[in-house]
């Protein structure tokens, strides 16, 4: 009898022991389960990727909300140096004023590469031209001494160039294309222009405009419009990776110093395999 008395208590400390330890590692894994709130703002070109990778993580992590708005690169900025945003999405690195007034409130603008773009020059599908030079670029948009089709045809194309642009002051597309072109990301355009914004809409007005010409990113590029080489090169993987393509460029995500905590988590599910695979599906070229 004394022998089973002895064990049984035994017996009972083991298993409430084990039960400890069992409630203890549920404790730990709830402890250690991510949670909170991500805002996002800003390049319409980034937006399909921080928006896909925000609803694939959230399900990886349902005590997480990431809200993710869209509006420019210049206007995400904005949000995010007013306090208003957790993380900027941009297509170009912050300007002197922008990292002046980070200064200002005590921040530190860090840029995360999350994949490689480039912006593409798009005109009608019915016409001819199929390569235009900067210098040529620059005389349409900027010079305003390439005025009609048929300067650039030898006569088969007539008709006057209808030019579209979007505004650099906010829009990282229009920055590169003006600094790359142009020389300088304020150099004003020629008279007349017609301002389209948000880039992709640049799609369906080139579409529906046999005399039309106009850049956006390639990734919105489909078989409704029609891609021209800049310089004989067009933008593929390689030409963009390696930079012969002109118009190549890289999307950050930007923070205020290196990601940390939640920004961290998300940023760095951005840049892991699954995350460049969803880089890769909204057709744009992977880092990793």
């Amino acid at each position: 009898m004394k022998k089973r008395l002895l064990i049984l208590p035994l017996l009972v400390i083991t298993v409430l022991l084990a039960g400890c330890i069992g409630d203890g590692t549920k404790n730990m894994e709830q402890q250690t389960e991510l949670k909170g709130v991500l805002k996002l703002d800003g390049s319409t070109t980034v937006y399909p990727i921080a928006k896909t990778a925000a609803e694939e993580f959230m399900k990886l992590h349902p005590a997480v909300t990431i809200d993710v708005q869209q509006s420019s690169t210049g206007e995400g900025l904005v949000k995010f140096l007013a306090g208003e945003t957790d993380i900027s999405d941009a297509t170009r690195a912050p300007k002197d004023n922008e990292y002046a007034e980070a200064q200002r409130k005590g921040m530190k603008l860090h840029m995360t590469v999350i994949s490689n773009d480039a912006v593409g020059i798009i005109v009608h599908t019915s016409n001819p031209v199929s390569d235009l030079t900067t210098a040529q670029l620059k005389a349409i948009y900027f010079d305003g001494t390439i005025t009609d089709w048929s300067q650039l045809t030898n006569g088969t194309k007539k008709g006057k160039i209808n030019i579209y642009n979007t505004d650099p002051k906010i829009s990282g597309t229009a920055e590169l294309f003006n600094t790359k072109i142009a020389g300088s990301a304020d150099k004003p355009y020629v008279a007349g222009t017609t301002i389209i914004h948000p880039t992709p809409k640049m799609i369906p007005t080139i579409k529906d405009d046999p005399d039309g010409l106009a850049y956006t990113p390639v990734n919105w590029i489909n078989n409704e419009v029609k891609m021209v080489k800049v310089n004989g090169v067009a933008p593929t993987q390689k030409t963009i990776l390696d930079t012969s393509y002109l118009l190549s460029r890289k999307m950050y995500m930007i923070t205020d110093g290196a990601p940390k905590g939640l920004n961290r988590e998300f940023i760095s599910y951005i840049l892991s395999g699954d995350g460049q695979s969803i880089v890769q599906k909204e057709g744009f070229i992977p880092v990793t």
